[in-house]
């Protein structure tokens, strides 16, 4: 049975009939956005509006728990279309608003990601516009693949013909410019599934983001994206492990391991149900030096079970040093001296595993969580950067016409 819960906020209104507004509060209209983050344990949709205490705020929310994804796959995949509707349907019900677009995230599990660097000569020293970078990001996607359709180019890096290298060239003289730049590709399995399922839930258009791409560019200032970063996001039953840079990824792999596989460590060598492995996960402490006499209590039928703090932390640690072998063969074209981080659900709320990851790493691992002041748990790190991600986008597309003169006209 598909269970719904909902996060319900109190929207504040304000009547500006006889208020004179101060500068700061004469605002555009605020701009209203649904994305769609697709877990390896749960599908949850966020509608958010510009604005609040960070760049948003929460209309409406709703997640449901499903059977998730296991290597490019889709679990139970016919009961997707109920996912989706009653998500969508009780994500408008919060809000009191209904939506006729949505965005969805692709995870990194049917992504791909490839790194390309592209030059263009202007044939004499001239300022650079934003359409000259624009120009750049047509010539990118060489990908002669039926079996993938690009959804995002991002800059890594531009190189200006004195050799300077600048995350934002615009406004800079050069005769030339060369960028790196990030292409993420979804599969196109995996699109067809989502507009299918976007017919019957009665929604008029979808657009996809990389939902990797924009976790990071939601977690990460951009200064430390500059220099580069590792991000592992461990989900349920998935790991993604992104190599951050500037605004794009250098690499983007994932593998299907997630803290999930704790719990049915414990339950397979505990002897336990599976739902009270998941008890016992949550109260998993193993930075804690375990005796034999040392016991976790699980509650069956009503009564509290003992169970070795020893073993079970035995057996979680050898299921996180398994976790982070992946993610060392992951990281290949990962910077030895960037910093690593971790954000999920999978095993940020575990105590100590951060640490046991690090530990087999040999490497500083930093905690992130979301901004957000209602949603800032590691696990909705993806659905804000997404909502974050499109509401700039949007208002950047948005600009005032006099703006966009200026950019046309601006002497080169």
């Amino acid at each position: 049975m598909l269970t719904i819960t909902f996060l319900k906020f109190i929207i504040i209104k304000k009547c500006y009939k006889y208020t004179f507004l101060s500068k700061k509060e004469k605002k555009v209209p605020k701009t209203k956005v649904t994305v769609i983050d697709i877990g390896s344990k749960s599908v949850r949709v966020l509608i958010a509006n510009s604005g609040g205490v960070n760049s948003l705020s929460v209309a409406g929310y709703a997640e449901c728990d499903y059977a998730g994804y296991y290597e490019g796959e889709f679990l139970e995949e016919e009961k997707l279309q109920d996912v989706f509707s009653k998500v969508l349907l009780s994500a408008q019900s919060v809000a009191n608003a209904s939506v006729d677009k949505v965005y969805v995230g692709v995870p990194a599990n049917f992504s791909l990601c490839r790194t390309k660097t592209l030059t263009q000569n202007f044939g004499q020293r001239v300022r650079i516009l934003d359409d000259d970078v624009t120009q750049l990001y047509t010539m990118a996607d060489d990908l002669k693949n039926e079996d993938y359709v690009l959804i995002s180019v991002s800059p890594i890096e531009f190189q200006l013909d004195d050799g300077t290298i600048t995350t934002y060239p615009v406004g800079k003289k050069s005769n030339k410019l060369t960028a790196t730049v990030s292409l993420i590709y979804a599969e196109k399995n995996f699109i067809e599934k989502i507009k299918n399922n976007k017919k019957k839930s009665g929604v008029a258009s979808v657009e996809y983001l990389s939902s990797p791409l924009c976790e990071c560019l939601y977690l990460l200032p951009k200064e430390r994206r500059a220099e580069g970063a590792i991000v592992i996001d461990c989900g349920y039953i998935e790991t993604a492990v992104c190599v951050a840079k500037g605004d794009g990824l250098v690499d983007l792999k994932s593998f299907a391991v997630g803290g999930g596989h704790v719990s049915a460590d414990l339950m397979e060598c505990l002897n336990i149900t599976f739902d009270e492995a998941e008890q016992l996960r949550k109260q998993l402490v193993l930075s804690v030096n375990a005796s034999d006499a040392d016991d976790y209590e699980i509650t069956r039928n009503n009564s509290l079970v003992p169970i070795s703090m020893k073993q079970a932390n035995e057996i979680t640690y050898a299921r996180i040093e398994m976790i982070a072998s992946l993610v060392e063969r992951c990281v290949k074209n990962g910077d030895e001296t960037m910093p690593y981080y971790l954000t999920g659900g999978g095993l940020s709320y575990t105590k100590g595993a951060k640490e046991v990851l690090a530990n087999y790493l040999g490497k500083n691992i930093t905690l992130l969580y979301p901004k957000d002041l209602h949603l800032n748990k590691p696990h909705y790190s993806a659905l804000l950067g997404m909502a974050e991600y499109v509401i700039n986008q949007v208002e950047k597309q948005n600009k005032s016409f006099i703006s966009k003169l200026i950019d046309k006209f601006i002497k080169r």
